[in-house]
């Protein structure tokens, strides 16, 4: 009787194992170590200062969307988030995000030569299903083989992957986001399109996923171009199964999070969530915010209005049995109006269209500002569509503010010699900033192929999938409350999204940052030039300054 009963149980749990493994279960994997090269510019100042290295042996380097040569520089439309959080556009992998290391620290393995090799080691071993890398190939295509380390001292190895230059290619994360030659500090916008980031996936085998990979060890074997890989992330087994779907719904000051219950059933313990000002995403033993023991949803209040938040959230299956965090990013005080009056023709035009042109068929939509607010930022996001042999690579946009005249830097393209549906997806435009009342844009959309004048035939965007997105932020915020012709400038930019730069750090002993109750928020000893303020939330703080020589110096700064 024991005899038959032993195989039957293993045969239950090899089901029960076989089932929750094939659930996905999408984690960015923080790395450790391993490192070795900065090449990613960010914040203010040269792009020489904030890199130590270049993406392809030729001096180009990535650009993050807060870089700026000066204070005074119009921010990028373009470039890596601020936050590192690449969510793929990969559309097999819905759900799927990397987390980019610091931009101010070396965030890339970068293997120049033949034979070089690197090893990223994870903060927190787990067992996969897949792993997911992050990477690119800095001039031209390039392979690599890849050694998965178990914490049993096995190992699985991967030979001759393949990583696409970082233009053009298929299976990228995220494209469009632009570079930089650090050489001469000469920005490219890369058309909308390029450079790019590709996921690369490494399908762990049957007997190996129940194992904990510790680290990845990274070889460039053969010639070709320089591998860079930025991070790693995981379709991850827990026994415990993790919510999905998560959305937000906002106000100008509160957050309403739901999500759904797992494929398998909600947890027997209800949910438990965490969330913060900062993307640093909580760890298996980060105490949680609070928890929802009925229901798939929770309500935030007294938040920061355009302050962007993560909020993350588990199922809790009973005593120390977790699942992994779950992660939705939400920004209170954000309106979205959708495009509803159709599909929004393209107008023929193979001359070469610019941000000027115009089109006889532009799609028009009112975004309306509360009172007491202003915009001050916005995104757009839509789908384009090909049909009659037209292609994605045939497809343009902008978007227009129609109420000021401005439009977006640079036309927007697709990419694909092959008909099919293209996505775009914009944030940060600054094309309508500081407006109030009724607000009016329209997308101009044009194909460099097929037929004449504005039609449907050959490519088109498609409806309800144009939304334009503006982030408020109060009219408060845009009074005299700093004064722009101090005698003494003692940091920049004023008002700052995350970061000041502070003028003659060289002679600064301690920065103190408080508000405007007088409760010190930040004090940091002997600052170097950038003094980082991401943490904390919109509004006013002053800033003092103790110098080497005793005296004191102190300023009115807004962190929007």
């Amino acid at each position: 009787m024991k005899g038959k009963l032993l195989p039957l149980a293993g045969l239950f749990l090899a089901s029960m194992f076989t089932t929750q493994m094939s659930a996905q279960q999408y984690q960015p994997i923080p790395v450790q170590s391993g490192f070795n090269a900065d090449v990613i510019a960010n914040g203010v100042g040269s792009s020489a200062t904030s890199t130590n290295d270049d993406v392809d042996g030729v001096n180009f380097a990535f650009v993050s969307k807060d870089f700026q040569l000066s204070a005074t520089d119009a921010p990028l439309t373009y470039g890596l988030p601020i936050n590192g959080i690449i969510n793929t556009a990969v559309a097999s992998t819905p759900g799927l995000s990397y987390q980019m290391a610091s931009y101010s620290a070396n965030n890339s393995l970068r293997l120049e030569n033949t034979n070089d090799n690197g090893t990223l080691m994870f903060t927190t071993p787990l067992p996969a299903i897949s792993l997911y890398m992050l990477a690119t190939g800095g001039s031209g295509d390039c392979t690599v083989d890849v050694d998965v380390n178990f914490t049993d001292n096995t190992s699985q190895t991967f030979t001759g992957i393949s990583i696409t230059d970082w233009y053009y290619g298929s299976n990228y994360a995220i494209q469009g986001i632009g570079r930089i030659n650090i050489a001469n500090d000469n920005l490219e916008s890369g058309y909308g399109t390029d450079p790019r980031l590709y996921q690369i996936p490494l399908a762990i085998d049957a007997a190996n996923q129940a194992k904990s990979v510790k680290s990845v060890t990274i070889t460039k074997t053969g010639t070709g171009g320089i591998p860079n890989i930025f991070a790693i992330s995981a379709d991850a087994f827990n026994p415990c199964p993790t919510p999905t779907d998560i959305t937000a719904t906002t106000t100008t000051d509160s957050g309403t999070l739901s999500w759904s219950a797992p494929a398998a059933g909600a947890p027997s313990s209800g949910y438990q969530y965490y969330y913060s000002t900062s993307p640093t995403a909580p760890t298996a033993t980060t105490t949680p915010t609070g928890s929802v023991t009925s229901g798939t949803s929770v309500t935030l209040n007294n938040l920061t209005i355009g302050q962007t938040y993560y909020f993350w959230v588990r199922s809790n299956c009973g005593g120390s049995s977790q699942s992994f965090w779950k992660m939705k990013e939400f920004t209170p005080g954000q309106i979205s109006t959708v495009y509803t009056l159709g599909d929004i023709n393209t107008q023929f035009d193979d001359t070469g269209v610019t941000t000027t042109s115009t089109t006889n068929c532009a799609g028009g939509l009112t975004v309306n500002v509360p009172a007491g607010y202003k915009i001050k930022s916005t995104a757009v996001s839509y789908t384009m569509t090909t049909a009659s042999n037209g292609w994605m690579s045939e497809q343009r946009s902008l978007l227009v503010c129609t109420s000021n005249g401005n439009t977006e830097a640079s036309i927007a393209e697709g990419a694909g010699s092959t008909g099919g549906t293209y996505s775009y997806n914009r944030t940060g435009l600054t094309l309508a900033n500081d407006l109030t009342g009724a607000v009016n844009f329209e997308l101009r959309a044009w194909r460099v192929y097929g037929g004449s004048d504005c039609s449907a035939d050959y490519n088109k965007v498609d409806n309800n999938t144009l939304t334009v997105t503006i982030t408020l932020q109060p009219l408060a915020l845009a009074t005299n409350e700093v004064n722009a012709k101090e005698k003494e400038r003692i940091a920049y930019p004023n008002p700052f999204v995350d970061t000041l730069s502070i003028e003659k750090a060289e002679n600064v002993k301690k920065a103190v940052v408080t508000d405007l109750s007088g409760i010190t928020v930040k004090t940091v000893e002997n600052p170097s030039s950038t003094l980082f303020l991401g943490e904390l939330k919109s509004g006013m703080y002053i800033l003092t300054l103790t110098m080497k020589d005793g005296s004191v110096k102190s300023m009115k700064t807004i962190k929007r």
